[in-house]
């Protein structure tokens, strides 16, 4: 939009004569005035009357033009600020549309990622550059005549501000679109990865069950019909994270990290359908039995009289309730372990304490039945001398008091690391928040470094460059806190999902390289721009 046409070119030529045509003329008119109040002093009354009146007209003429000339050059120097000032909007506004224009590959999250950073830092400057396009419109409008030969030259800023402003309205909702559109398309892939991490953990976890249960022959137990249960509801899910998760590694547009979990996932995945499999088919076959009959599991009592030892049922409740707590504290112990907490998300954290904090409470509350059944199995066991039924007796006792424990210390240690997180996470969250607010207070800055034109654009940008390089360097203490904050929570909770810290530090990282590497090529071209400017102001003179 740079107005170098011939026009403009010949309206500034005729102008530049007028002035030294009018130079070369000041003397003449200065001895006409000398040399006329001269003869008018000896003049008669009358004829000096009549020569100073005409002196007069001649310096009133002459003030008319060499004020109207000044007023054209001040009205041509206006508008060639003015159209400076369109050709830099008009240049970010091609760069701004360039970018709501550039398409990515949804399942890239680094292109995705990499646009994002763009969008953000054009949607951040519009509400400077709004007042700077209100500004331009403002001078456009009180632009002092200036001279030009053509009513194109004549409207010709007013029209490059109407243009402008048709643009600007495009792009300036345009870009907040943009950057709601890849933030959620970056949002999901974050999510998918966090999910296949999650649901890695839960899997891992369950095999782990699964083979325990293998192992005691638990076949047909409660814990294991919950298990399967549990796989049954969650199997949609692992499917179709798998499914997306490997489109991502075929595009080669999943990270490493995340295709290492994809890989363990499909793995412990097959594991997991493979022994619910095996344990099914393992699984007794409880044939019908006849009206009134019913399978039930008895404990023998060993009673000692004067007349010797005699054996009686105790009844069927105490080994199936013996059963029962022993599988609900596995699920338990096992609902402890599954539940990751992603780090960083305090909301999820959140979630996962109320998790622990509703396990200790059903812990409590089955502390009762524990102690009933632990007296019952002491009581019995005192009724007996049987040594091998004593030890039975005392195995199972010990063996429930310990798994009660275990689980019951398990989501207490858990709990409290739980708090710790959310501690940590929300003091790295304040720390990059506060770092991601300092460096996105640069890009405007950075954008507004136009071409250097004259001496004064000159020493503004080298101020500027001098005033940013030292914001950066303090900026750096903040961003350097924020990935002290990250590297502990990464060091600390390696158990469960950093998938959020990994991605949110690499986004400031690529944020602060990039901020270096734009800071640098705006001190360098200046060193270039100087040279072109002083070489044009030589062709001038």
């Amino acid at each position: 939009m740079a107005r170098t046409g011939v026009n403009s070119q010949g309206a500034k030529a005729k102008l530049k004569e007028l002035c030294n045509q009018a130079s070369q003329r000041r003397p003449a008119v200065e001895e006409v005035s000398t040399t006329g109040e001269e003869i008018a002093l000896q003049s008669s009354p009358s004829e000096a009357v009549a020569l100073r009146s005409r002196l007069a007209d001649l310096h009133r003429c002459w003030d008319n033009l060499s004020n109207g000339l000044q007023r054209l050059e001040e009205g041509r120097k206006h508008q060639a600020s003015v159209l400076v000032g369109i050709d830099e909007f008009s240049r970010w506004l091609d760069e701004a549309e360039s970018v709501v224009e550039t398409e990515v590959d949804p399942d890239d999250e680094k292109q995705v990622q990499d646009l994002l950073v763009k969008v953000k830092w054009q949607t951040a400057e519009l509400p400077s550059r709004g007042a700077a396009l209100a500004g331009l419109g403002r001078s456009a409008r009180e632009a002092p005549e200036a001279g030009t030969s053509t009513r194109f030259e004549r409207q010709g800023p007013k029209g490059d501000i109407k243009h402008l402003n048709t643009r600007w309205t495009a792009v300036s909702g345009a870009l907040p679109e943009k950057e709601k559109h890849l933030a959620e398309v970056l949002k999901g892939l974050t999510e998918l990865q966090q999910q296949v991490g999650q649901l890695g953990v839960w899997t891992a976890s369950t095999k782990e069950q699964l083979q325990a249960f293998q192992k005691a022959g638990l076949l047909g137990s409660s814990s294991l019909q919950a298990t399967e249960e549990t796989v049954r509801t969650k199997q949609a899910d692992v499917e179709a994270a798998i499914r997306r998760a490997e489109r991502l590694s075929h595009k080669e547009t999943l990270n490493p990290k995340a295709k290492e979990r994809l890989v363990q996932l499909k793995s412990d995945w097959t594991v997991v359908n493979d022994l619910l499999r095996e344990l099914k088919e393992a699984a007794p076959v409880v044939t019908s039995l006849p009206a009134g009959q019913s399978v039930v599991q008895t404990v023998t009592v060993v009673t000692v009289t004067k007349e010797g030892t005699t054996m009686k049922p105790e009844g069927p409740s105490l080994p199936a309730r013996a059963a029962e707590l022993t599988d609900w504290l596995a699920l338990q112990d096992h609902t402890v372990r599954s539940r990751i907490a992603v780090v960083g998300d305090l909301d999820d954290i959140s979630d996962a304490s109320q998790t622990q904090k509703r396990i200790l409470g059903e812990l409590d509350h089955k502390r009762p039945l524990l102690e009933e059944l632990i007296t019952t199995l002491q009581n019995l066991k005192n009724k007996t001398s049987e040594p091998e039924t004593r030890a039975t007796l005392t195995s199972t006792g010990e063996k429930l008091l310990a798994a009660y424990e275990a689980t019951h210390r398990l989501a207490s240690g858990r709990l409290i690391q739980l708090n710790e997180m959310y501690h940590d996470s929300a003091q790295w969250n304040e720390a990059r928040h506060e770092a991601e607010q300092l460096l996105a207070s640069a890009e405007p800055r950075l954008a507004r470094f136009g071409p250097v034109t004259t001496e004064v654009l000159l020493a503004k940008r080298a101020a500027e460059l001098k005033a940013l390089g030292k914001d950066l360097r303090q900026w750096k203490i903040s961003l350097d806190a924020a990935n002290d904050m990250a590297k502990k929570l990464l060091r600390d909770y390696t158990a469960d999902d950093t998938h959020r810290v990994e991605e949110i530090c690499g986004q400031l990282q690529h944020t602060w390289a990039d901020l270096l590497r734009r800071g640098v090529q705006g001190r360098v071209p200046m060193k270039d721009e100087l040279l072109l400017f002083l070489g044009c102001r030589q062709g001038a003179l």
